[in-house]
């Protein structure tokens, strides 16, 4: 979080904006809102004071003498030539008078086109404007509220600026918006609401009131990049020079956010999972939108806020893909490295026939884990596989597990009368009501009946296990050959089974929730009654880490 004492005095009044970023992000980021500062006030200009006088307010092009900026009687004194010039341009800077207003105050309302043509440096202009556009919203006792164009119109975005920055962020569109979707939004206003609009240049040529359209764009570009943006209100334009390219990339990838603080204390711990072959565990945090992340068996805990409850959660190389519901909408959120692609996911709750309250319920148990099937992502919500890519139910999917390639996961399916599953041979059927549980490499256990389990690899036949009417299988791990790891119908007693015996796993019982198998590594996350998960390696039946708790 951005300390308010680390600005320079010239940041001072948008710190409470800035405080959504880091330290270094928001002193790279002052520039910019400076500038957008200066623009919007020229362009709302005089007639923006329509009351009795309440002292000052932002900065203005245009004032009296006794309001010029000590910066440019300084200007005046040093370089009287460029003072002259930017005199008679219009690009002085003077205090620019507050009033106050016994009228109604509606809200500031901000319309952003999150569309391709608004990718990259035009992101950033967007960014600075709504920090801008908060800070005069607050100082006018208004509140800000944020809507993307292309979303429902009237599905508004409230609540404080970091929560709206982090669902801005989210919110990139496939297409660009038409003019007919800002009439639907702004038709949905209340006649003393003050509404922006934050655009390219395309969408702006084509609105009939452009007095308070923000039109931006890359301007002048480098070996790297662009350096220079564009940005236009009214008649009136500044060219923006940008912040540098790392970080641009921050800001653009989410990771100039304001995040909790890391450490081995992340507060209360639940429902731990093993979404992937990396050597990371993942439990929910304090409350549905929180996830934690921890390395094993080293690593410090991290906590990661979404902008809405987390359902699902994979690793993809050094990435943290999270699925998240925001406004009704299933999205994906990506922490680490961008990827391709991701921002276009977006599958409304009513698409896949699920319900907020679906949701909320979702949203107290472990997190699914997701995987990635070609161009295609697959997700389990609500007892059933999805392809989030086209918003398709795979009603024929069993089990799900990871494989060899990141892209190329392990798969259990029905065809026709029986179940095939990858990696085992054709002639293995495996009926139609079996319970599948799909291990490392090609291992795969079965139920037959009640209280049998059928344990295959590609080899052939492992053999046949017996375990208690309603116990729960965890996973098959592979432990001096493959066996089933179960839990007890009470909830309590671990137990390893295969066809050569029973052993009851003393250490790792008593748990609160069920234990968490690791796909591809004999481990087992075990979350305590004292608030700790401890993490097993069965293989030698000892501790291989302890992630602590607050709670």
């Amino acid at each position: 979080m951005t300390d308010h004492r680390s600005l320079p005095a010239s940041l001072t009044p948008w710190a409470p904006a800035l405080s959504a970023l880091t330290s270094d992000v928001a002193l790279a980021m002052g520039p910019l809102v400076r500038r957008i500062d200066e623009l919007f006030s020229g362009a709302e200009g005089a007639g923006a004071a329509d009351g009795h006088p309440d002292g000052y307010d932002g900065l203005a092009p245009r004032g009296t003498i006794e309001r010029l900026l000590p910066s440019q009687v300084q200007l005046l004194r040093e370089l009287p030539d460029e003072f002259v010039r930017r005199a008679a341009g219009g690009e002085l800077l003077y205090l620019a008078s507050a009033s106050r207003s016994a009228a109604t105050r509606g809200r500031v309302v901000v319309l952003v086109d999150t569309g391709p043509g608004q990718l990259g440096a035009a992101r950033l202009v967007q960014l600075a404007a709504l920090v801008v556009l908060h800070r005069r919203a607050a100082s006018h006792g208004r509140s800000l509220v944020l809507g993307v164009l292309g979303e429902r119109p009237g599905s508004w975005r409230d609540g404080d600026l970091a929560k709206q920055l982090a669902g801005w962020l989210l919110a990139r569109r496939a297409a660009d918006p038409e003019p007919s979707t800002v009439r639907e939004w702004t038709e949905r206003l209340d006649a003393a609401d003050q509404a922006w609009v934050l655009t390219g240049p395309r969408l702006a040529s084509e609105l009939t009131d452009r007095r308070r359209v923000l039109v931006s764009h890359e301007q002048e570009w480098g070996v790297d990049g662009a350096t220079t943006a564009r940005a236009v209100v009214g008649d009136r334009h500044l060219d923006l020079p940008l912040p540098p390219g790392d970080v641009a990339l921050r800001v653009l990838r989410g990771t100039a956010f304001r995040s909790a603080p890391v450490g081995d204390a992340v507060g209360p711990l639940r429902t731990p999972t093993f979404p992937s072959t990396a050597p990371y565990l993942l439990t929910r945090g304090d409350g549905p939108a929180q996830v934690v992340s921890v390395r094993v068996p080293t690593g410090r805990p991290r906590r990661h806020h979404l902008p809405g409850p987390a359902l699902a959660a994979s690793w993809l190389g050094r990435r943290l893909v999270v699925l998240s519901c925001v406004e009704e909408t299933l999205r994906l959120v990506v922490i680490g490295k961008a990827l391709g692609g991701t921002q276009d996911v977006a599958v409304p709750l009513a698409t896949i026939g699920r319900s907020v309250a679906d949701v909320e319920a979702a949203a107290q148990g472990p997190l699914s884990p997701l995987y990635f099937l070609g161009g295609d992502l697959l997700c389990a919500f609500g007892g059933v596989w999805w392809n989030l890519s086209t918003g398709r139910a795979l009603s024929a999917y069993v089990a799900v597990a990871p494989g060899r390639q990141l892209d190329d996961p392990r798969l259990a399916w029905r065809g026709g009368t029986d179940i095939r599953a990858t990696g085992l041979p054709v002639a293995v059927r495996i009926p139609t009501t079996a319970r599948v549980v799909l291990g490392a490499g090609s291992r795969t256990a079965w139920s037959v009946g009640d209280a049998t389990w059928r344990i295959h690899d590609a080899s052939g036949p492992v053999g046949d296990v017996t375990i208690e009417r309603g116990t729960t299988v965890v996973g098959l791990a592979d432990i001096d050959g493959p066996q089933l790891v179960t839990l007890s119908s009470s909830g309590l007693i671990v137990r390893l089974v295969s066809p050569a015996g029973t052993r009851t796993l003393t250490r790792w019982s008593g748990g609160v929730g069920a234990p968490a198998l690791h796909p591809s590594q004999p481990w087992l996350a075990v979350p305590r009654p004292d608030g700790l998960i401890k993490i097993a390696d069965l293989t030698t039946n000892q501790v291989l880490r302890t992630v602590r708790s607050t709670g």
